[in-house]
């Protein structure tokens, strides 16, 4: 009959083994993720990116302190120091991607009308991107918008 003693050195012995098990695991749950951190393109992403901040950078530039007026049909209105050629605005959701929206953007000179009223309410905190071509030039603003 032998007698098995359960002393330290079979506790520091278990301890180890469930701390490798539990790396293993970790390591095991990491390769099941698909990351795509890496694009074959990543130079033309980086100058549609560089695009992107000098559109904003000229935005912030040309529309300092636009000021942006709803109507009483939802609407929005904004009046801008000088004239447009063309504008684009975009609802980017929070969450899902899917939910996008493109407004339409009514271009009057130097006046513009974001056509809210055909939306229906979702009081979901949105991310607006107007986009406005002045003079050939692509200027962006970017803002939060709670819808």
């Amino acid at each position: 009959m032998s007698s098995f003693k359960f002393n330290w050195g079979w506790g520091v012995f278990i301890a180890l083994s469930l701390f490798v098990a539990a790396m293993a695991y970790t390591v095991y749950l990491t390769f099941q993720n698909d990351y795509v951190l890496e694009t074959e393109n990543y130079y033309q992403k980086e100058l549609e990116f560089d695009d992107v901040i000098e559109a904003t950078r000229l935005g912030q530039t040309l529309f300092p302190q636009t000021a942006w007026e709803a109507d009483s049909t939802g609407n929005v209105h904004l009046v801008l120091p000088m004239k447009v050629d063309s504008a684009s605005c975009d609802l980017l959701h929070p969450a899902n991607s899917a939910w996008d929206k493109d407004l339409d953007v009514q271009v009057q000179e130097n006046h513009l009308t974001l056509r809210f009223s055909e939306m229906q309410p979702e009081g979901v905190l949105w991310r607006l991107e107007l986009s406005a071509y002045v003079k050939g030039e692509h200027a962006m603003v970017q803002k939060r918008w709670k819808y």
